[in-house]
């Protein structure tokens, strides 16, 4: 697991580490600088000519450090800066005035033909940008752009917002993005993470102490163990009772889906409540499924350990009562997915479910719930999330090209498993089966939540590598859940 860091949560970050744990701002900017170094060495040998080019803030001052560190190698280094030198913090002043010592001196902006460069390394802004870009700045961001070079990006590209990946106006499109202490939300939403490259996370004195005192984001990673344990003396008792409701009589197949994958998590019994129509298909496909009918719905509450409910039972006065029996006579956690969600923005539905929720809309659905436009919910997935965990009282799936797990404090998942690929119909059903798998086999709703979201992008990985992106459909994913689940589970909260 790693942490993830807004603007001001990093800022705290630093402030902390210079003046409470009494690390030097200037030895934290000579260790950033060192490792921006260390990648153009990797890029650039010394034939041929780099060009930086440096704000008036700290990430300028990274910029000017790291072409003193650049110089002393032999490389052959130019630098500009862009902005009002009067107006540039005190450390900028200072490394630029060792370059001057030195006996090296900044280039003209006007006077710089960008493609006489093999490498530009870039430092005007950083992740504190918060306004448009426009002027001078816009002028050279648009000549970094248009001279096709490699950019390497200090910190994060400039013209991305650190908060939420969107971009200011107009931003460098990088080819590497070298980051200090710990992620940002822009490096990993769309479409900063475009932007940014490949990115190398380095550490340069952060405490990771100080970083998780601060930090409300965090990523998982392959190496972390996503799955509870298997005990040798259990029984299908053990593995969760789970209950879905899904599938009307033309969405047999979203039953299907949601269905077989809650059993390839593991499940040890599941019964599915669906369209009578339904009940020749469902046990033709999955022989291994309790089926039932819709008018066996309190009867199975009882018996369920999870439940699930929405994927392809349309949206109803019939739909919207079942719905409502369960928040009243459910008393297990609940994951509501698909039509589950548009029923209740549709009757405008109030959730007070004491025993976990987890809500999965995709960006659309979500719209509808929050009573907003798409593109509101698009201005910062994380805090949408968010918003959606607060009004509904649950842990919010929201479901994009980077999927947010948020709860109803400031904690949030970002997930980065998962590729174009699982763009295709029925692939959100597989997602809220392997939540509810999870759910099943005893994980709290967060962490079912963010697990079933890394491990279906990570079973999209592995079929995308198959397969290809072009090829894959939802019962493709399913078909890799094997390749996901080893490992046993540990907390990582």
């Amino acid at each position: 697991m790693r942490y993830v860091l807004k603007n001001q949560e990093m800022q705290t970050v630093d402030h902390e580490t210079i003046h409470g744990i009494g690390i030097p701002g200037l030895v934290l900017m000579e260790r950033a600088s060192k490792a921006v170094a260390d990648k153009a060495a990797q890029i650039a040998d010394h034939s041929q000519r780099i060009l930086i080019i440096s704000g008036i803030g700290n990430n300028g001052g990274d910029a000017l450090a790291c072409t003193r560190i650049l110089l002393e190698q032999d490389y052959l280094v130019d630098y500009m800066i862009v902005g009002n030198i009067e107006k540039a913090s005190a450390d900028l002043k200072l490394q630029l005035q060792i370059l001057k010592n030195l006996g090296y001196f900044p280039i003209d902006c006007e006077d710089v033909n960008f493609h006489e460069y093999d490498l530009l390394i870039e430092g005007i802004f950083g992740v504190g940008l918060s306004r448009e870009v426009g002027g001078v700045y816009k002028e050279v961001i648009e000549r970094i752009n248009a001279c096709g070079k490699p950019v390497i990006a200090i910190d994060i590209p400039s013209g991305i917002s650190g908060d939420s990946g969107k971009i200011l106006g107009c931003a460098v499109h990088a080819s590497s993005t070298v980051t200090f202490g710990g992620y940002k939300r822009g490096h990993l939403l769309y479409p900063g993470r475009e932007y940014c490259g490949d990115i190398k996370l380095v550490s340069i004195g952060f405490h990771n102490q100080t970083i998780k005192k601060y930090a409300t984001g965090y990523i998982l990673e392959e190496s972390d163990h996503l799955m509870p344990e298997r005990k040798a003396y259990s029984n299908k008792g053990s593995y969760g009772k789970i209950l879905i409701i899904a599938g009307n009589e033309t969405m047999s197949g979203a039953a299907c889906f949601a269905a077989e994958a809650v059993l390839r998590m593991g499940a040890g019994l599941v019964k599915v409540l669906s369209d009578a129509g339904n009940r020749q298909i469902l046990q033709t496909r999955l022989p291994e499924i309790l089926f039932g009918e819709r008018k066996d719905l309190e009867e199975s509450l009882e018996w369920c350990d999870c439940i699930l409910f929405g994927p392809g039972v349309g949206v109803s006065e019939e739909m919207k009562e079942m719905l409502e029996m369960v928040l009243k006579k459910g008393k297990k956690p609940l994951v509501i997915d698909a039509d589950g969600l548009n029923i209740i923005s549709r009757f405008n539905m109030k959730i007070e479910y004491p025993y976990g929720t987890i809500m999965t809309p995709h960006l659309m659905e979500a719209a509808r719930l929050m009573s907003c436009d798409i593109t509101q919910i698009k201005e910062d997935l994380c805090q949408s999330a968010q918003d959606l965990a607060e009004k509904y009282h649950c842990t919010a799936v929201l479901k994009d090209a980077t999927t947010i797990v948020a709860r109803e404090d400031d904690l949030v998942y970002i997930n980065q498993s998962g590729n174009d690929g699982m763009a295709t119909g029925g692939s959100g059903d597989v997602l809220a089966g392997m939540i509810t798998g999870l759910l099943g086999e005893g994980l709290s709703v967060h962490e079912a939540a963010v697990h079933g979201v890394y491990l279906h992008g990570l079973a999209g990985d592995h079929a995308k590598h198959d397969l290809g992106a072009y090829s894959m459909i939802a019962s493709d994913i399913i078909a890799h859940i094997k390749d996901v689940t080893g490992g046993n589970y540990e907390p990582v909260l």
